[in-house]
């Protein structure tokens, strides 16, 4: 193994100069904080942790100039991707002081250079584990949690890793569920309509026996009309011989019976031979 020289970053704050990190003020309202912006005749080109943006000149009100750890980062990342002989742990180094002062999207990436370099590096693993990278045996590198699980054949669902076998369980037991659910909406709507044509039958029912005309009398005339309702029917006695006489005061036809209700007089038990 070769023998390790000065980290490379220990010589850095002797060679440092001042550089200035901007605030960037915009025409909307918004504002970008502690950024690398460099003015050209059209634009405004603005550096900050997640990337570049460049923006139209008249969209920037004005820029702020002024210390950032963001600036002296990237000035630290430019000479150690110049240095050839840069090692990884000149860029852990790089992602532990980036980390100190906040820029959490640095430290990765200073992190992730390191491990390009030497995987295996010591005190790596607690950084990179702390961001969700493991170390993949098979492919000797730092990759995502969640890639390394899917490499070793597990399925996330609902947050939860699960092997495929217990995905396809669940999967065909979900299915069965909602095939059980479909069914009993089928039923459930069939029974329905069967309710419906059944109290649709009996209503039809009902009026066309309204609509029929009513049965006739059994007797075809009746002169003598009922004064609340119907008519009342006069009928011949019972077997009453002409001797009959009604009492006295009750004048009616011989031989007649009275009928409840009838205007007619006769005799309302008649008397037996």
């Amino acid at each position: 193994m070769r023998t390790r020289s000065l980290p490379l970053l220990l010589l850095l704050p002797l060679i440092a100069v001042p550089v200035l990190a901007d605030d960037v003020y915009l025409v909307n309202g918004r504002k970008f904080e502690g950024v690398i912006a460099e003015t050209t005749d059209t634009q405004v080109r603005i550096r900050m942790q997640g990337g570049t943006l460049s923006l139209p000149k008249e969209q920037v009100l004005r820029v702020d100039q002024g210390d950032s750890n963001l600036a002296e980062y990237l000035r630290r990342k430019d000479l150690l991707k110049k240095n050839p002989t840069a090692r990884a742990g000149d860029w852990l180094e790089l992602s532990r002081w980036a980390h100190g002062r906040e820029l959490d999207q640095a430290a990765r990436e200073s992190a992730l250079a390191a491990a390009v370099l030497d995987p295996k590096l010591e005190s790596l693993g607690p950084v990179l584990r702390g961001y969700g990278y493991v170390l993949d045996p098979q492919l000797d590198r730092w990759i995502p949690y969640a890639d390394s699980m899917r490499r070793r054949g597990f399925v996330q669902v609902n947050g939860q890793w699960i092997s495929r076998e217990e995905y396809q369980a669940r999967l065909q037991a979900q299915e069965e569920e909602n095939a059980r659910r479909y069914a009993a909406r089928q039923e459930a709507a069939r029974a329905a309509r069967e309710d419906r044509l059944a109290a649709l039958a009996e209503l039809s029912l009902v009026r066309q026996m309204s609509q029929q005309p009513a049965e006739p009398s059994p007797y075809p005339y009746s002169p003598y009309g009922f004064p609340f309702s119907g008519y009342v029917v006069v009928a011949p006695g019972f077997g009453g011989g002409g001797h009959h006489r009604p009492p006295h005061g009750q004048m009616g036809p011989v031989g007649f019976t009275h009928i409840p209700g009838s205007l007619i007089p006769g005799s309302l038990f008649p008397e037996s031979n």
